[in-house]
């Protein structure tokens, strides 16, 4: 007891303060009146919570949920959590974690992003007002890294504009990219980023804690799934934490917060899972202890009385003691000079069992009018703003924050931020259900025709997500007349089309599926445009949400009511990306065809090949006739007609690529070249000129042709103001400048592809772009172990968009490389994820045309490095009769698999005294020595010198052999290809062993060697011990 009275003389021996003794608590019960905290009983969990916090920021990546009944004190919990994450080290140094806090409300769920905006606007109020330099380092970085999207950003983080400055953020909405990427995948990337910049500008961590997540939306989850999967170093290098919190009674097997960790848990992020129970005994003693002022022994007598009567719920206890102390059984005492109570009568008092009813009846207690304003603003959720409360109160006549003030005196409501907040969850849901559910749906519905007003006349476009919501959980029921039907459908289509614009379809589709509820009788007729509009949003948002069967209704009513077929065509591009991605792919190029076919741009039922021929001919001799400079002053193409055909040519170039018809591609190329250069340029010209430069250097290697029209592309990708094929742009123009430029420096325009991709949303060029870099680092030289871990990322990132047929192209090469690096540092962990193919993915990559090339290529290439002749020769067998000369690779260069197939059928032709094999090889000498000439010296030079040099050593001429090896060599480190040079090091200490020069032999073995650690190839290297010796 001494000890007590000595550890905290501050409470035990301090003078009775009677002018301020009361039972109050502050914002969210987190503190009683003398500062002292109420988290009582919560040792372990908080030191659970501290334990999962230094795993995910040290050694592993994790989250946290803490769960459990409501006013069981869990954010409570996460409130202490958070004293102590943000607090200062003892030694002066660092300060702790960068601590972000939102709540999802179950009456703001349609307004997109709110819990995570919220936190995240937090953080750009406190950067911009407390830390001005690292608010312009914040600001550098973001403009350097996510560029003129950023803007984007801004719609769930208004302040983001304090940090950059709102002439940034002022660019113009094109509602058209909405249509033509998926945007909820762009806007997760953009905050990725964001989190990323945060993560790399400061030293702290960063943990983000959402609370009341039993709320949360499917949006909200699939934005929290990409941030913890693909965030980069924020994650990979422990920068960044997210913990929840939710009631476990509100969720289930389907709910979003289940699904996303259930998923994150599939990529090696685990959960852990934190449930806090009832107080027990010895914690509501200590509890009421720390709230009296007395020893434990005084109190324990009251506390017992309290559990018993409260079954240890924390706000229950609270909310009883305030009780108490009104009704003076728990009151101040002059001659005690401490609290005393009156133990019969507490234990007489009537108190209902569930402590929402017990918290109802005290607010029933209340002044009519407080209590009237109390339900008003419950009708908001547990927060609002008070210039909210005042516009509405001005507006039906109410003085709202006179009586909410007269709540915040009395501790039921807390004001800070400019807001009026409940100060605990149970408080708000009292409140509302103090109105009679008709009551209370009436109310919604009349706060939201005021909002609207006020929104409408001070041209305030926020509080329209807000007036709508209110709407609509009021419902059609209380509309008075057809004019207002179609005012409420009106405000319902603004809100969906600003929800769209926040790239949160979720709640657009609800927004818009309300506006269509409100639509009178005979809507198609007496307010056709408004009709048109809402359903055809509505049926983008249901296919951006998988919401199919709504879909198939939403199109039907298009094109039944739709007056003319220029109407019809948004209907019809969102019905040829549904088959397109169900799988109906012949069904998406029949409606493409023929809708071309309307529009007088016909496309052939069958394109053959001299119909190919003839087409390209023909665009050819067009663009011979116009210089470059002519080109880029083109205009800008105005034709609805021609830029609805261009829409369509590029969904059926997208078609044709699903469904394998390679050779169609070309035609497709060059027929929007030909709109383009008859009506101007399209967002989608320079994609068209990407994919032709393709055609030219792949398909008739007609590098410098193709080169030309690469560099145009990217001209006219600048030009643009639309970013939405950037991506597709960037990837084709860089297949097409491997094998002009440099191709060490080259591939690194695949990250920038990547990254312009993710900024639009286009998934699956960002994942191609990734993993087409990933390999060509490899071929490059680049250090294999980083290679490894890259390619390890990508195929996570694969996973995760679900693109089998990436994962199926990627996963040989990865295997590769990690067999020559031997030790990799990747933990096992994420390389049995990374690599482990699963029964689908096999049974997927067994239908594919291109997977027995690909699996092959990569088989003769490891056979061949770790020489290993009979499997070599039977991989290059299926390799040769598989290849196909019209197919563009996607993978690896072609020209590696030309110029290993090379190397391979003259060691085979050799080996099996095989003339077959050394004409194959003579063949790939032929085609490289061709590159070296037409395409770069830089890139094939080396690649043709070691070919030649195997094709003399297989004729026996070893003096030109020789000198060929030497060749290749200087090349290779000429012309900085670290791997070749070790490769052609190795082949001429085989060339000099076989000819009986073994001291020589040993000379290049060691160079190759050194060559292969320094590449980082360090099993391969140790294959060559045997020859040093």
């Amino acid at each position: 007891m001494y000890g007590m009275m000595l550890d905290s003389p501050e409470k035990y021996l301090s003078d009775f303060d009677f002018v301020n003794a009361s039972i109050q608590w502050e914002s969210d019960g987190e503190k009683v009146v003398g500062g002292c905290p109420i988290l009582f009983g919560r040792d372990a969990e908080l030191e659970a919570l501290k334990e999962s916090y230094h795993r995910s920021i040290t050694s592993e990546c994790e989250v946290a949920q803490i769960f459990g009944p409501s006013g069981i004190g869990k954010s409570a919990l996460c409130d202490k959590f958070a004293e102590y994450a943000t607090a200062r080290s003892d030694d002066g140094g660092a300060t702790g974690c960068i601590y972000l806090s939102g709540r999802f409300d179950r009456l703001q769920q349609s307004q997109p992003f709110h819990a995570i905006g919220s936190a995240f606007d937090s953080y750009c109020t406190w950067l911009s007002t407390k830390d001005q330099s690292m608010a312009k380092e914040v600001s550098s970085a973001l403009k350097r890294d996510i560029g003129k999207e950023i803007w984007r950003l801004a719609a769930v983080m208004p302040n983001l504009s304090s940090i950059l400055g709102s002439e940034y953020l002022s660019q113009k909405y094109d509602s058209s990219d909405d249509d033509a990427v998926d945007a909820q995948k762009r806007l997760r990337y953009l905050f990725c980023e964001f989190v990323k910049v945060m993560s790399i500008c400061h030293s702290e961590a960063v943990v983000l804690f959402l609370d009341d997540s039993q709320w949360m939306d499917p949006a909200s989850a699939a934005l929290l799934n990409q941030l913890l999967m693909t965030s980069g170093s924020a994650v990979r290098d422990h920068r960044f934490s997210f913990m929840a919190s939710c009631r476990d009674d509100e969720m289930n097997e389907t709910h979003p917060l289940t699904n996303m960790l259930a998923s994150v848990d599939t990529f090696g992020i685990k959960t852990t899972m934190i449930r806090l129970t009832p107080m027990n005994k010895d914690a509501v003693n200590e509890f009421v202890s720390a709230t009296l002022s007395l020893l434990p022994r005084i109190t324990r007598p009251l506390a017992n009385i309290l559990h018993q009567r409260s079954k240890g719920s924390p706000i229950f206890v609270k909310q009883l003691m305030v009780e108490m102390s009104r009704q003076r059984y728990l009151y101040p005492s002059l001659t005690r000079r401490r609290w005393v109570w009156e133990v019969e009568k507490i234990r007489d008092m009537k108190i209902p069992e569930s402590v929402a009813t017990f918290i109802l009846n005290s607010l029933n207690r209340l002044p009519s009018e407080v209590l009237s304003a109390l339900c008003s603003l419950s009708c908001f959720g547990t927060t609002a703003g008070i210039e909210l409360i005042e516009a509405l109160g001005a507006e039906v006549q109410q003085d709202l924050v006179k009586h909410l003030d007269e709540a915040v005196a009395v501790s039921v409501l807390d004001k800070r931020n400019n807001s009026y907040y409940f100060v605990h969850d149970k408080l708000q849901e009292a409140a509302y259900s103090a109105m009679n559910p008709e009551d209370r749906r009436r109310t919604h519905f009349l706060y939201g025709l005021t909002l609207a007003r006020i929104a409408a006349r001070e041209r305030d476009d926020k509080l329209i997500l807000i007036a709508s919501t209110q709407v609509n959980l009021g419902g059609p029921e209380f509309v008075a007349d057809d004019d207002q039907a179609v005012q409420v459908a009106k405000l319902n289509l603004e809100a969906g089309k600003m929800a769209i614009k926040m790239s949160d379809f979720f709640s657009a589709y609800s927004f818009l599926e309300y506006g269509i509820s409100y639509l009178p009788k005979g809507h198609w007729d007496t307010n056709y445009d408004l009709s048109l509009e809402l359903f055809n949003k509505s049926a983008s948002c249901a296919l951006m949400n998988a919401e199919h069967k709504n879909l198939n209704f939403l199109l039907d009513q298009i094109m039944h009511n739709a007056n003319c077929a220029n109407d019809k065509f948004r209907a019809i591009m969102i019905s040829i990306t549904f088959k397109m991605w169900s799988g109906q792919i012949a069904e998406a190029i029949k409606m493409t065809t023929s809708t071309l076919n309307d529009l007088g741009e016909g496309i052939p039922n069958l394109i053959t090949p001299s119909i190919v021929e003839e087409n390209l001919k023909a665009t050819k001799e067009k663009l011979a006739r116009i210089s470059d400079d002519t080109l880029l002053t083109y205009p800008i193409m105005i034709d609805p007609l021609k830029i609805e055909a261009m829409s369509l040519l590029g969904k059926l170039f997208a078609s044709f690529s699903f469904a394998g018809h390679i050779t169609s591609l070309p035609f497709i190329a060059s027929k929007m070249i030909q709109i383009s250069l008859e009506s101007g340029w399209s967002s989608l010209s320079p994609a068209a000129f990407a994919h032709w430069s393709n055609y030219l250097a792949l398909v008739e290697n007609k590098f410098e042709d193709g080169y030309r029209y690469a560099k145009l592309a990217l001209s006219l990708r600048r030009a643009s103001t639309s970013c939405i094929y950037d991506g597709a742009v960037i990837f084709c123009t860089t297949n097409t400048k491997i094998f002009v430029e440099p191709v060490q420096s080259t591939i690194e325009f695949y990250l920038e592809g990547h990254k312009a991709a993710m900024r639009s949303g286009a998934t699956r060029y960002a994942t191609l772009c990734a993993m087409v870099y990933d390999m060509s680092s490899f071929w490059a030289g680049k250090n294999v172990k980083a290679v490894c871990c890259a390619m390890v990322e990508t195929m996570k990132q694969v996973k995760f968009y679900n693109n089998l047929l990436l994962l199926t192209i990627i996963l040989p090469a990865f295997q590769v490389a990690v067999k020559m690096a031997g030790e990799t540092g990747i933990e096992q962990s994420d390389l049995i994820n990374a690599s482990g193919e699963s029964s689908k993915e096999r049974n997927f990559a067994a239908k594919l045309p291109s997977h027995i090339l690909n699996t092959s290529f990569h088989g003769f290439y490891e056979a061949f490095i770790f020489r290993q002749l009979e499997r070599a020769k039977q991989d290059a067998e299926t390799f040769y009769e598989e290849q196909s000369e019209s197919t563009i690779n996607m993978s690896s260069p072609m020209f590696m698999r030309e110029f290993y197939f090379g190397l391979v059928s003259f060691w085979i032709g050799r080996e099996k005294c095989d003339k077959k094999w050394l004409l194959r090889g003579i063949a790939s000498k032929h085609a490289l020595n061709n590159l070296a000439t037409t395409a770069s010296t830089w890139n094939f030079e080396n690649k043709a010198f070691l070919l030649q040099a195997e094709e003399q050593f297989s004729q026996m001429d070893f003096v030109a052999a020789g000198v060929l090896y030497e060749a290749a060599i200087l090349s290779s480190k000429r012309h900085k290809f670290l791997n070749e040079e070790a490769l052609a090091n190795e082949l001429a200490g085989y060339f000099y062993l076989d000819t009986g020069k073994k001291m020589k032999s040993i000379h290049y073995f060691s160079q190759a060697f050194q060559k292969y650690t320094e590449w980082g190839a360090l099993a391969k290297a140790s294959t060559l011990s045997k020859y040093l010796n």
